[in-house]
């Protein structure tokens, strides 16, 4: 019996152990399943960030205009036009490099946080004083506030404001940029973007008021009631006079 004993007590040994090998076994099978899909997930979002542009691709430039107050869409004789000042580059990742007409302009920028209104107005500036033409001249913001530019090689983008519209369609869009493709914040490259910039609102001014004519007061207007008083005063006088001799 003592004997039985002991070997159930190993047999339940050997039993516990197997156990205890098997859950480890499982436990190492289910932390190498997490990691392959952990590392899965991490390899797409590593190719995305890696993503370099495609250079033969073309792309386009969707551009929504609303007025700031109302959220209403612009139209009504606005008018924008597009510049291509960057070319993108392949060379340790890809940036951008300026086009001859905007060499002044310095470095081109490296990130998005760089494409930001001074640079646009900087880049604005040295199109006009230098009077380059635009890659697309001019075109109207149509009923939706809507305009499209398509068949676009990649590359960096000047959106300027061509014609404003009147009365209550006088709108002031600032420069801004676009780049083509667009990254985004998980790295995927998007070639056909959508952009929604702010613009102003620059209301006519009113009408100057008509100068106030002063109203110069008429002779007879002036006169006339002192005479009256005068003659009424005078007759007094002269009733006066005749009522003493009378006494």
């Amino acid at each position: 019996m003592h004997t039985k004993s002991r070997l159930f007590k190993c047999g339940n040994s050997k039993v516990n152990m197997i156990k205890k090998q098997s859950g480890s076994i499982v436990r190492a099978v289910l932390a190498l399943s997490l990691s392959l899909i952990i590392l899965m997930g991490a390899v797409p979002a590593a190719a995305a960030e890696s993503e370099m542009p495609d250079l033969d691709r073309v792309g386009s430039i969707s551009i929504t205009f609303k007025d700031p107050k109302t959220g209403k869409a612009l139209g009504s004789g606005n008018k924008v036009g597009l510049y291509k000042v960057a070319d993108v580059i392949i060379d340790d990742g890809y940036k951008f490099s300026y086009c001859s007409a905007f060499a002044s302009a310095g470095t081109a920028p490296l990130k998005n946080e760089d494409l930001n209104a001074a640079l646009a107005e900087k880049l604005a500036d040295i199109a006009k004083d230098n009077s380059v033409s635009a890659d697309v001249s001019s075109k109207s913001i149509d009923a939706q506030g809507k305009v499209e530019f398509e068949d676009l090689s990649v590359g960096l983008y000047l959106v300027v404001q061509t014609a404003k519209g009147t009365g209550t369609q006088a709108y002031t869009v600032n420069p801004f940029l676009v780049t083509i493709p667009f990254r985004e914040s998980d790295g995927t490259l998007i070639y056909d973007v959508n952009a929604t910039p702010k613009v102003g609102i620059e209301l006519p001014p009113s009408p100057p008021s008509p100068p106030r004519t002063p109203k110069l007061p008429q002779t007879g207007q002036l006169w006339w009631p002192v005479m009256t008083l005068g003659a009424a005063g005078l007759l007094f006088v002269v009733l006066g006079i005749v009522r003493k001799k009378r006494m």
